[in-house]
């Protein structure tokens, strides 16, 4: 798939684009069977994962139509294919409890979909970083290629930033509305974590906004808050469940 995007050529094989949607659909697949067995009434780290997987993929699929990202689409398969690995083969101990209340739920919806909409942001990011490197080393097999136009690539970037922003944002507050002990000790560290990633988000909206930020900072803050956000959502029940 990835020769597709390198390729100066536009006669590139369809083949990689079916296997790929004959992935998604098996990946939905699993993800159905193994809700529908799902004996427990929680859901697990990995489960967890193996959904948010799924949902960037089928992001960055739609996203394609729209502006190239063949680069990354191989990136987010084996990551989905990570995920689904991990929950075959760990143990489902704990998670997050199907029974909760219904502000609770849609908490738990709207941070995952926060995390996969700055996920995404991310990897636009990298893209962002990728092609205005090959422009400065005037890169002439990528040059002759369809790039999708750098300033393109920056505004989709800025619009998913400030949608994941804004989401982070209303996650935050409906967890403190939602959440018992939102500051207690289980839930301190992730609180903490996902604000100082949102005023990440938020100070580098603001520079690029007023400044302009040079894409390698752009790309920083990008990591930086990915990084705060994804030890916010899957740190302690990573050790939890995966080390210990």
């Amino acid at each position: 798939m990835s020769k597709a995007f390198f390729s100066p050529h536009n006669k590139v094989s369809k083949l990689p684009h079916y296997l790929l949607y004959a992935a998604i659909i098996g990946h939905l697949g699993f993800i159905l069977v193994s809700t529908l067995n799902n004996q427990s009434e929680q859901l697990s780290i990995t489960q967890v994962a193996v959904l948010l997987a799924w949902l960037v993929t089928v992001t960055m699929v739609v996203a394609n139509a729209y502006i190239k990202n063949l680069v990354f689409l191989p990136v987010v398969s084996l990551f989905s294919a990570l995920f689904i690995t991990l929950q075959i083969l760990i143990p489902q101990s704990t998670g997050i409890h199907i029974d909760m209340s219904f502000g609770l739920i849609i908490h738990i919806i709207l941070s995952l979909f926060a995390f996969g909409v700055l996920s995404i942001s991310f990897l636009y990011a990298l893209q962002l970083g990728f092609i205005n490197y090959q422009l400065k080393h005037k890169q002439i097999s990528l040059a002759n290629n369809q790039l999708p136009p750098l300033l393109s690539v920056e505004n989709i970037l800025t619009k998913l930033m400030i949608i994941g922003t804004v989401l982070l944002a209303i996650t935050l507050v409906s967890g403190f509305i939602f959440v018992p002990n939102m500051l207690a000790d289980g839930s301190a560290h992730k609180t903490i974590l996902s604000s100082l990633g949102f005023f990440v988000y938020v100070l580098a909206l603001v520079l690029h906004h007023f400044s302009g930020l040079k894409t390698r900072v752009l790309v920083t803050f990008n990591l930086v808050g990915v990084t705060l956000l994804t030890l916010a959502y899957f740190g302690s029940r990573l050790v939890r469940e995966i080390i210990l």
